[in-house]
């Protein structure tokens, strides 16, 4: 079996009319994409709508991509501008912020499975005191582990706000989780010397 091409040789292709090099984009991130825009918009059907949306952008548009920077930053830079603009143009911004949090994964133990979802319940809270703009920072470095130069040319803002709305939403999360670790300290008992 003979490796798969990088994306910047598909794209070429694709360029010169090459179908399969298109589907085979297609295949390499709709997953991975998917997911993220459904997280962002906390919808599956309008993240899905975003997602062939985007693609659609894409195979229209491949022409503007300038190998300059990676292929996955452009494509979710057109994503996640998509979604934003989804979620400008249809005033949902308060019921996404309301609604907005962060997949579980299924564990084998109940208790285990118990603490994860009021682990992250308590981050999801934290996320919907927050604007749209930081969230969305924190959903590319955080989880899909974007650097700091393709979360800034996919949102179309500097590093260093960047790093401040990261940091601020890490901070904020920092915070709730540091009344509860005291909390629990002071009820658990424990190997304390």
């Amino acid at each position: 079996m003979t490796a798969s091409p990088p994306d910047e040789v598909l794209v070429e292709k694709s360029r010169r009319g090459d179908p399969a090099a298109l589907a085979h984009l297609y295949l390499r991130h709709a997953p991975r994409l998917g997911g993220y825009l459904r997280r962002l918009l906390r919808n599956p059907e309008e993240a899905e709508d975003v997602l062939q949306d985007t693609f659609i952008r894409i195979f229209e548009g491949r022409g503007q991509y300038t190998e300059q920077g990676r292929f996955r930053s452009w494509l979710y830079t057109v994503a996640t501008r998509q979604a934003m603009d989804r979620i400008r143009n249809e005033a949902r911004r308060a019921k996404l912020l309301e609604e907005h949090s962060v997949p579980v994964r299924a564990s084998q133990d109940p208790l285990k499975e118990s603490a994860n979802r009021q682990i992250l319940d308590r981050v999801d809270a934290v996320l919907r005191t927050l604007p749209p703009e930081y969230v969305t920072a924190f959903h590319l470095r955080i989880r899909e582990e974007f650097r700091y130069s393709e979360i800034a040319a996919i949102c179309g803002a500097p590093e260093g706000t960047l790093r401040s709305r990261i940091h601020h939403a890490l901070k904020k999360i920092h915070r709730a989780f540091a009344g509860v670790a005291a909390s629990t300290a002071a009820v658990l008992p424990g190997d304390r010397k």
